[in-house]
């Protein structure tokens, strides 16, 4: 099912959310800045939100030493982080260090969709009968779920209407 509003409620907490991701981001960009290697930071978006994962490093490079990071594999999403437990011997201070670094630049801030949702007539039960999409084009909100949203804040629409939104979406990002 394809909905849409412009309730003003709605558009409040879709910028609070966006603003909150971006700030994410943004923190994220001093991390990657501080440990270099030309690590990207990696972020798990869904229902609930968007947070920082880890980083993934190109081929075998990583700041400090090797041994100091978990191992990126498709099971961890090809993140890592630094290791906590069983470090070399003479890589302690290295540790020490890498771990301090990482305390004081992880990015902190979880971009929550604990007000979003309701505000679209929406709760975290929507994702259990099917995908949760959403976007916004201008100050129109679009979303597609499996459910009905709950009160009359949104708007029911055809799919014609919802797909040319998106594309329009894309086009302008």
């Amino acid at each position: 099912m394809f909905f849409k509003t412009s309730n003003p409620a709605a558009l409040a907490a879709w910028d609070q959310y966006q603003f909150d991701c971006q700030k994410v981001r943004t923190e994220a960009k001093e991390l990657e800045a501080a440990l270099g290697c030309g690590g990207r930071a990696l972020f798990r978006v869904d229902v609930a939100g968007c947070r920082f994962h880890g980083m993934c490093f190109p081929d075998n490079l990583r700041p400090f030493a090797r041994e100091l990071w978990t191992v990126q594999r498709a099971t961890t999403g090809w993140s890592c982080e630094p290791r906590r437990s069983r470090i070399p011997a003479h890589l302690r201070e290295q540790a020490k260090a890498l771990a301090e670094l990482w305390h004081n630049l992880r990015p902190a801030t979880y971009a929550r969709t604990d007000a979003l949702l309701p505000a679209l007539g929406l709760d975290f039960g929507v994702t259990l009968f099917g995908p949760l999409q959403w976007f916004r084009v201008g100050d129109v909100i679009y979303a597609s779920a499996g459910i009905k949203p709950s009160h009359d804040r949104m708007v029911e629409i055809l799919s014609d209407e919802f797909y040319a939104a998106k594309k329009q979406a894309e086009v302008s990002v």
